[in-house]
């Protein structure tokens, strides 16, 4: 009679055999926002930022958004880098301070927003994300936040 870690062991084999080209065919939806983060490094660096948040994710419907928070200190020079998935047309960034005044946003029709700012005030600012386009129910988002 064969034990129990046998027959766990026996049952998690033919789930994978089962399961495995089917679950690996088809690709990770945070690899695909990490990957679309990562391609914007070379030019990050390339201006002299370095990653220090992120990624922040989430998932919003069309219309919706969400609020990230960030706590800055005065002069520091900030780039905000938004993606979202396939099914995602048009990601919108703002940063707000903490006395509700928005420091910087990227309200352009795309995909890939984009922001720059120096933090006039220590304190807790926010990132809100808007979905303003999302082709499916809800659509991922991903934010990377970059210093120098």
């Amino acid at each position: 009679m064969a034990s129990w870690v046998q027959k766990v062991a026996a049952a998690a084999i033919a789930l994978a055999l089962v399961a495995g080209p089917t679950a690996s065919a088809q690709p990770d939806l945070r690899d695909y926002l990490t990957q679309q983060l990562d391609n914007q490094e070379p030019d990050n660096a390339e201006r002299g930022f370095a990653h220090a948040v992120g990624p922040l994710s989430g998932v919003l419907s069309s219309g919706a958004s969400a609020e990230l928070p960030l706590t800055l200190r005065a002069g520091q020079e900030i780039r905000i880098v938004g993606v979202c998935d396939q099914a995602c047309d048009d990601l919108d960034l703002r940063v707000v301070n903490p006395r509700g005044e928005i420091l910087a946003l990227d309200t352009r029709g795309n995909a890939r927003p984009v922001v720059d700012l120096r933090a006039e005030m220590f304190g807790q600012h926010t990132i809100e994300v808007g979905m303003v386009d999302c082709r499916a129910p809800r659509c991922r988002f991903a934010v990377n936040v970059y210093t120098r």
